[in-house]
């Protein structure tokens, strides 16, 4: 009988230890508690064994150093730099970026492809859905055919349809920032508005559809 309790409290007592990791010492997903059903932790935080852990850090001096000279280039005077710098230092150690993700920002040759390795450093990037991208493609073709009477040229047509299916490909596929969708869709075709759009689109993204825009050129052109 008494073999028979103590099982029960080793029992117990190991129940008691798993509710503690899971719920006690911390929400599922946190660092050192249990990972979440899908193995997946907070950001910054690897599943390793059922158990969210912390990964080697990156060096967040050399990360901030890197990214204030995509953003301010090479010969920016150290007072102007110094505040950047330390801007970024402070949301690198936020991040909790990993000394992998810090491999991956130390190949990064602008903020743009700095923002893929690390999203949540640049929240002013993120992007949480492709569902808009179709919407404003839409909203953009209207608006223009309501300006454009060169679309009577069934070449023109062509080239424009093509153009607008590029613009969604693009929205989806390269991530466009949720500010840069917000504006879009609140566009109403205006020469004011257009422009802040554009002050929304990263240049690596406006380089990204070009290049895009120039390879369907191409394809169109051949015979």
């Amino acid at each position: 009988m008494k073999l028979a309790l103590g099982v029960v409290a080793l029992c117990l007592v190991g129940l008691g230890c798993q509710r503690d990791r899971a719920a006690g010492g911390g929400t599922l997903g946190h660092e050192r508690s249990d990972c979440r059903p899908d193995k997946t932790c907070d950001p910054g935080l690897l599943c390793l064994s059922n158990l969210c852990v912390r990964p080697p850090p990156a060096d967040c001096q050399a990360v901030a150093d890197q990214i204030a000279s995509m953003e301010l280039g090479n010969y920016a005077e150290p007072e102007d730099r110094a505040p950047i710098v330390a801007k970024y230092k402070a949301a690198c150690e936020a991040a909790m970026v990993s000394k992998e993700e810090g491999q991956c920002l130390d190949k990064a040759t602008n903020k743009w492809s700095a923002g893929q390795c690390v999203p949540r450093m640049f929240p002013e990037l993120a992007s949480s859905s492709t569902g808009d991208c179709a919407t404003i493609a839409a909203k953009t073709k209207a608006m223009m055919e309501k300006q454009a009477g060169y679309l009577n040229d069934p070449k023109m047509k062509t080239w424009f349809d093509r153009t607008m299916a590029v613009m969604q490909e693009s929205c989806e596929q390269d991530q466009w920032p949720d500010l840069l969708k917000k504006c879009m869709l609140a566009s109403d075709g205006t020469t004011a508005m257009t422009q802040n759009c554009n002050q929304q689109m990263p240049p690596e993204l406006q380089q990204k559809m070009q290049a895009r825009l120039t390879k369907a050129m191409q394809e169109l052109q051949r015979p």
